[in-house]
């Protein structure tokens, strides 16, 4: 759990506290601190407070947008006080910088309905590298095909821990500990679970190397490394 530094960066408004450029308080555990006479705007503080024990901690997951979000402001319409919190290492005490939380590689399947011409490309590819059962299909309804989300339905209502992630973000099926009771299926928003031969399917990205993506011809799947947005 990281410390904060919490530092009025800078003031577009009126502030009749008044708070000054370079003002601070440090959140340490769950201890305010704040510099001998040093004082703090009741109001910017209530505005601040839900999102200080968030920020504490802060996680790797590609979906998790606290890392990259490090600037409040006052909800006074008239003050526009700009607090930028910083993250301090609990270790040394030094303000760290930005880039200092490394986000874990995440990959997502991107699905462009406009550009489906329905050929089907995508689950012959998928057939050709998983023994003739497509983990895609093209329906009425569009393209049906895991999008590995960030918080995934899917994962969260297992109750027999039988669906994780991978590196990829992919979903993995634990045969062993799958029961078939389809309550992963019936959570899924994309319709891209399905119960085959007494067994659940679902896209494992094909290691990386999602070959829909490759067989399609118009771009209507893609493959996308969500870590380069961050």
């Amino acid at each position: 759990m990281y410390n904060l530094r919490v530092v009025v960066e800078k003031i577009e408004g009126f502030c009749d506290l008044p708070m000054k450029v370079g003002d601070y308080f440090e959140v340490r555990g769950s201890a305010i601190y704040i510099p001998n006479g040093g004082k703090i705007c009741l109001w910017a503080l209530q505005s601040l407070l839900p999102f200080l024990p968030a920020k504490q901690r802060c996680s790797d997951d590609t979906n998790d947008w606290l890392p990259k979000t490090k600037r409040l402001i006052c909800p006074d319409p008239n003050g526009r006080v700009i607090f930028r919190v910083d993250l301090i290492d609990p270790k040394t005490g030094e303000i760290l910088p930005d880039d200092s939380i490394k986000r874990r590689k995440k990959y997502r399947i991107i699905i462009n309905e406009k550009n489906c011409i329905e050929c089907r490309a995508c689950e012959d590819a998928c057939k050709e590298s998983h023994n003739g059962i497509s983990r895609i299909k093209i329906t009425k309804n569009g393209i049906n095909v895991c999008r590995q989300c960030g918080v995934a339905l899917c994962v969260e209502v297992c109750k027999f821990n039988a669906l994780t992630k991978d590196e990829f973000g992919a979903i993995v099926v634990d045969k062993q500990n799958c029961t078939l009771c389809k309550a992963c299926i019936e959570s899924c928003t994309f319709n891209a679970i399905s119960l085959l031969n007494n067994e659940i399917f679902i896209c494992d990205l094909c290691g990386g190397d999602p070959k829909c993506v490759t067989a399609c011809p118009t771009s209507a799947i893609t493959f996308e490394d969500l870590t380069k947005k961050i």
